[in-house]
């Protein structure tokens, strides 16, 4: 189940970088040009997708990514660690 959470995530992702493209394309069609606002939102996704997969790394390999004891070695299953991963 977390697999396939973690995909659609990425789906999620991926769809709004397409609409993002969808509306630049657009706009040039139309003459208009909302090419500020689109470079930065697509600059933000690419940093957040990357960070959260380097958090999902991390977790992977046995440590914690909450804020209460980031990067100690975990026991187990940490539900404040899972519950940052899911928030993207």
């Amino acid at each position: 189940m977390e697999k396939t959470v973690q995909e659609l995530k990425f789906m999620i992702r991926d769809l709004i970088l397409e609409v993002g493209e969808l509306k630049e394309r657009i706009s040039m069609l139309e003459g208009t040009s909302n090419q500020t606002v689109i470079k930065p939102v697509r600059g933000f996704l690419e940093i957040a997708g990357e960070s959260y997969e380097n958090l999902g790394r991390l977790y992977m390999d046995g440590y914690h990514v909450c804020p209460e004891v980031y990067g100690c070695l975990r026991d187990g299953e940490c539900l404040f660690c899972l519950s940052l991963i899911e928030r993207v």
